[in-house]
């Protein structure tokens, strides 16, 4: 089935055509913003005034190992104010509509993780802090046996099993549609707008899932290989294939790396690209369960995790889970390697210049310097 580009929504709503992507560098993506200023709904007034419950949950991975980045990446002060990219996602997602915050973090890094988002609370951000569990009543009572000698020949585990748990978990007490997204990750306030709409339309009809998507080739890193979910959308704008791609690097007008079976891989650059920012129904967290359940049967070992892109990928292919695919205007941005930070330091700084954000964007106490200006 040939693959179609998801139609492309501004922080209005207003569709179009995607553009084809182009190498991100931090003055690219800064001068794109200077042309086209981040807004959306209650843009003059801080979102942390929003009444509680007036908009959607948003369920934010923060419990990554950041392996390849050295240390948790998801703290890391690269906005001009001493921001983390998660400060830029409370901030951006509370504009959009979204009125709480479960953020799932390793249970050594919750006094880190509180002491961080200190000022946000101050301000009246509403966030839960969530420890990446091991095990869930009702789910996963206790490890696995490990394979070898079976029974308890091995310790108990104590790695995560991964972002699809991860979201299992956070959305047990979810009653109506829910965001995701990474904590580590710059999506563009206008991505939050059409995925905050998205979730708002979806608590009356199809679908039941919803993700975001960016041209994969203004996703890649220059510094190295990355894992990326590779789309295929039928015409009508829903998912019919979600495809792990891995060690994803430029070449030409083409992105190359490998399966996830090993075999050679070669996607055009302007496929489009999930980078795990999903909305979901509430009954999808009992697909994801019944999936996690026999992923783990399968006695799946002691290191292996269960994806979140892999397990709504065969729940699509499944035929069980319609999910369409939207796209936000603004350019995506992260930090894999360490040298990444750089560049995404310097966008921000620009973006902070040209006014699209404000230095500081939690006030400090009566300080009102870094709120927007009044009408």
């Amino acid at each position: 089935m040939a693959t179609t580009a998801p139609a492309v929504a501004d922080a209005a709503g207003r569709v179009g055509r995607p553009s084809p992507p182009r190498a991100r560098t931090a003055i690219s993506v800064a001068k794109s913003l200077e042309r086209r200023p981040v807004s959306a709904p209650d843009d003059r007034r801080p979102a942390y005034a929003v009444a509680a419950g007036a908009g959607p949950a948003l369920v934010i991975l923060a419990a990554g190992l950041s392996s390849r980045f050295g240390r948790p990446k998801q703290l890391e002060p690269v906005g001009p104010g001493g921001h983390a990219l998660l400060d830029y996602a409370l901030h951006d997602a509370s504009l959009a509509g979204f009125a709480r915050f479960v953020i799932v973090v390793q249970e050594a890094l919750r006094g880190d993780f509180e002491r961080h988002l200190a000022p946000a609370t101050a301000a009246g951000v509403d966030v839960r802090l969530v420890p990446q569990p091991v095990t869930l009543s009702g789910l996963v009572e206790q490890s696995p046996p490990g394979r070898p000698g079976g029974g308890n020949a091995l310790s108990p585990r104590t790695q995560p099993w991964g972002t699809g748990f991860a979201v299992v978990a956070a959305a047990r007490h979810m009653d109506s549609p829910f965001g995701v997204c990474n904590a580590d990750d710059f999506y563009g306030r206008g991505a939050y707008v059409v995925l905050c709409r998205a979730l708002r339309e979806m608590a009356s009809a199809e679908p039941r899932a919803v993700t975001v998507t960016y041209p994969l080739g203004a996703t890649l890193s220059r510094r190295g290989g990355v894992s990326r979910g590779i789309c295929q959308v039928d015409a009508g704008g829903f998912l019919v294939a979600l495809d792990e791609g891995l060690d994803l690097r430029p070449k030409g007008d083409r992105v190359v790396g490998r399966t996830a079976a090993g075999a050679p891989a070669s996607v055009s650059a302007d496929a489009p690209a999930c980078m795990s920012l999903w909305g979901f129904a509430p009954e999808v967290r009992a697909f994801l369960a019944e999936a996690f359940a026999r992923f783990v049967a399968a006695d799946p070992g002691p290191a292996a995790e269960f994806y979140l892109t892999e397990a709504v990928g065969k729940l699509v292919a499944a035929g069980r889970l319609r999910c369409q695919a939207l796209s936000a205007a603004e350019p995506w941005m992260g930090v894999t390697f360490p040298g990444d930070r750089a560049e995404v330091a310097a966008a921000l700084r620009a973006m902070v210049e040209s006014g699209a954000y404000p230095r500081r964007l939690w006030p400090l106490p009566g300080d009102r310097s870094s709120l927007p200006a009044p009408p």
